[in-house]
């Protein structure tokens, strides 16, 4: 008898999770505290000019293409629209219920049988489900970061707002205004781009100035130097394959990261914006590296933007105070600094299962608690390809389901996990998504679900991945073949 499955979140991961686990003839039902699908991409999480960072090829599922008529970066909407269309072609809306916020999760279990009780409330009103194993979908971004600083309050009490990158409407709202955008990611940068032809000053405030890719590295379509299986060689630090070893051995990553530098510097004009970062590209690869924001350094160039490089220290009813630099006078403090991952429907004694002391997450292929049975994460495993590592990840879950996934004793796997995390601390704390991202081995950890489903890609669909760019579709025809073993 096929398991009743609840999944909690209808953005991508929920969606693609959704769509698998029906193709396998499980009964799902999906969860979405949002009136709209589409997590990030939903209107009531997307900023005014939010767009993909991967071309629309690469950034899109096995079996279903990006239009072509979608620009090379697809908007915000743009996304939104594929991935209603996504879900109308295979008929996941009727198990989604829009507008239910789960509350909580509880877990019965008895020998081996388990059982969970989802409470929440839609409009108001109370509901309940339970089923038999648990999905959680609700992704790495799921609560706005807002630090707290001395001074908030009488800042907001003098009618200044503070606001997150994720809650920004229209670049119209911020006309005349004078605005400091937190942060050098790309919401942030985003930000700033966005409205600066509008405030009457627009300041950038960060800690690090961090690399960009521009989407044109001389002329070439940045997917031909970044989004393929040697681009993702470069950056290999572990979990290397005989190429890679080579590639690695000839010295060719630090050449090619130099050359990379120097092309962005030029292109960017850094130096005149006074925004070269001190930090190489290669110690931004664990998700701190991203596209350039259209417009961005010419804003910087033009004062339109100014730069502040320091920390904010304090609010005072009037702005902000960052040292080194004294206080700025303004009406708006949006921040850029991320997000907080958060399960507050679990209770703290399994939390507290699923991580370690420092909040990273302790799951098998990114997906599997160690010690908590009938769950498991699907989003928790972002990447450049997120469209890509999370539907191999829904397909690796519903092999799993069918019992065809053999996986190493429970000592392996907590043993691999605490490997992997004591190697990323040599590196940048603040990249290290608690766990939850596959950066920078992207392709690598598909080719691992894949392995664990005995399966490959075939040949020629590799070597197009190494000398031309990593394509979504090279994946249909396996995951087909998988499919169809049932």
């Amino acid at each position: 008898m096929k398991r009743n499955v609840l999944v909690i979140g209808a953005g991508l991961s929920g969606l693609v999770t959704a769509k698998t686990l029906l193709e396998y003839g499980y009964a799902v039902t999906v969860f979405e505290k949002e009136p709209e699908i589409g997590g990030v991409w939903a209107p009531g999480r997307r900023y005014p000019g939010l767009t993909t960072q991967n071309t629309r090829d690469t950034y899109a599922f096995s079996d279903f293409r990006m239009p072509q008529d979608y620009p090379e970066f697809p908007s915000g909407e743009q996304m939104l629209a594929y991935l209603k269309a996504y879900a109308a072609k295979f008929q996941i809306n009727p198990v989604i219920r829009l507008g239910h916020t789960v509350e909580s999760a509880s877990l019965e279990s008895d020998d081996n049988e388990h059982r969970w009780t989802i409470r929440g409330n839609s409009n108001g009103t109370p509901f309940q489900e339970q089923g038999d194993f648990l999905v959680v979908c609700n992704g790495i971004f799921s609560e706005p970061a807002i630090p707290q600083y001395s001074g908030m309050e009488a800042f907001a009490d003098n009618g200044g707002a503070i606001r997150h990158t994720s809650t920004l409407r229209s670049p119209e709202d911020y006309a005349g205004k004078r605005v400091a955008v937190v942060g050098f990611g790309k919401s942030a940068c985003d930000i700033a781009a966005s409205i600066a032809a509008e405030t009457a000053q627009t300041y950038l405030i960060y800690r690090q100035a961090k690399w960009k890719v521009p989407k044109l590295i001389k002329g070439i379509n940045y997917k031909y130097v970044i989004l393929t299986r040697f681009g993702e060689a470069l950056t290999k630090l572990r979990y290397r394959n005989v190429a890679e070893r080579i590639i690695h051995f000839l010295k060719i990553p630090g050449f090619a990261f130099r050359t990379l530098q120097n092309t962005f510097s030029r292109q960017q004009q850094l130096d005149a914006c006074q925004l070269k970062p001190d930090a190489p590209i290669s110690d931004l690869i664990f998700g701190e590296l991203s596209v350039e924001s259209d417009g961005f350094f010419e804003k910087v160039r033009e004062h339109q933007i100014m730069a502040i490089k320091g920390e904010v220290s304090a609010f005072h009813p009037k702005g902000i105070t960052i040292p080194g630099a004294g206080d700025v006078e303004l009406d708006t403090v949006i921040f850029g600094t991320g997000f907080t991952q958060t399960l507050p429907f679990l209770p703290d004694a399994l939390v507290e299962q699923l991580t370690d002391s420092e909040g990273n997450y302790l799951l098998y292929r990114n997906i599997l608690p160690l010690s908590v049975p009938a769950l498991a994460f699907v989003g928790y495993n972002s990447s450049f390809f997120c469209n890509l590592t999370s539907e191999i990840a829904a397909l690796w879950l519903c092999e799993y389901l069918e019992g065809r996934i053999q996986l190493p004793t429970k000592i392996d796997q907590e043993k691999q996990i605490r490997e992997h995390l004591a190697w990323r601390k040599q590196f940048r704390q603040n990249a290290l998504y608690r766990n939850a991202n596959v950066y920078p081995f992207n392709i690598t950890y598909v080719d691992w679900l894949l392995k664990d489903m005995n399966a490959r890609l075939p040949l020629k669909a590799l070597l197009s991945e190494w000398l031309v760019v990593v394509e979504p579709g090279n994946y249909a025809g396996v995951k087909r073949r998988i499919m169809e073993r049932n």
